[in-house]
């Protein structure tokens, strides 16, 4: 992490350290924040849908704040340790997931939402290319909206009717 940035904003975009993660830190905020999003479902139901935008509000204003200013090792990009846009997306993915119920609509969401932010299909990549903070947090706002949309689907097709 860049010390240019300073220590709030650092462990802010890293989501507290979560982004340190030698191994995949996108996916593993994204796990942590699903399983945020469903032990609040699990424990106060009534709480989870303001859990869900208490987390998008977070990555979103992280991310715009400061996500624009840090670089990669090579001087583009979105560096990997920046993960509080990935928050934000995982947290969009999961709003039909708490409204379904049970950690299948749970898991579904997760999945579609990392293979959207990593294969990056339009309208997911356009966003990215858009420039600063604003195309660091939207390709992950569109994949978690697709995801969403997916998730909500599947839920009112009755997916999650005979899993529960």
């Amino acid at each position: 992490m860049p010390e240019r940035l300073g220590t709030a904003p650092s462990a802010l975009l890293s989501f507290f350290g979560v982004g340190c993660s030698p191994i995949a830190p996108g996916t593993v905020a994204s796990v942590v924040t699903a399983l945020l999003v469903h032990a609040v479902a699990l424990r106060a139901p009534e709480h989870a849908l303001v859990a869900c935008g208490g987390l998008i509000a977070f990555g979103c204003i992280a991310t715009l704040a400061w996500g624009g200013l840090p670089t990669s090792a090579s001087g583009k990009g979105d560096p990997g340790w920046v993960v509080a846009d990935e928050v934000a997306g995982q947290a969009l993915a999961s709003v039909p997931a708490v409204l379904a119920g049970g950690w299948q609509a749970h898991l579904l969401a997760l999945a579609l939402f990392r293979v959207f932010d990593i294969l990056k299909p339009p309208p997911v990549k356009q966003a990215e290319a858009l420039p600063g903070g604003v195309g660091v947090l939207l390709d992950d706002v569109v994949a978690g909206a697709l995801a969403a949309a997916l998730t909500y689907g599947a839920w009112q097709a009755g997916l999650f009717a005979h899993l529960a």
